[in-house]
């Protein structure tokens, strides 16, 4: 007759270590979403300024949110406006 310690890894042991791997999955799901988002760029960062230039403004930009808003650069945005970053809607 063969000594069931001698397979390996047991059923008890193997049972006592599912609560610590739940729990460190779970601690790891806890994590706060915005702990990995992104910082927008500040206005004076991104140049911005609350008119178009050279025909170019906010609204025609594809980083634009409407009504007043920017997906990279911190609010509050003119629709008017326009920054370094402007990169034009396509057509």
């Amino acid at each position: 007759m063969t000594n069931p310690s001698d397979k390996g890894v047991c059923r008890r042991s193997l049972l006592k270590s599912v609560p610590m791997i739940a729990g460190a999955i779970i601690s790891t799901s806890a994590v706060p979403q915005n702990l990995f988002a992104q910082q927008k760029l500040t206005h004076e960062a991104a140049k911005y300024q609350d008119h178009p230039k050279d025909g170019q403004q906010c609204s025609g930009c594809v980083q634009f949110v409407a009504p007043a808003s920017c997906k990279v650069v911190e609010d509050p945005i003119a629709a008017s406006g326009w920054c370094q970053l402007f990169t034009a809607k396509p057509a």
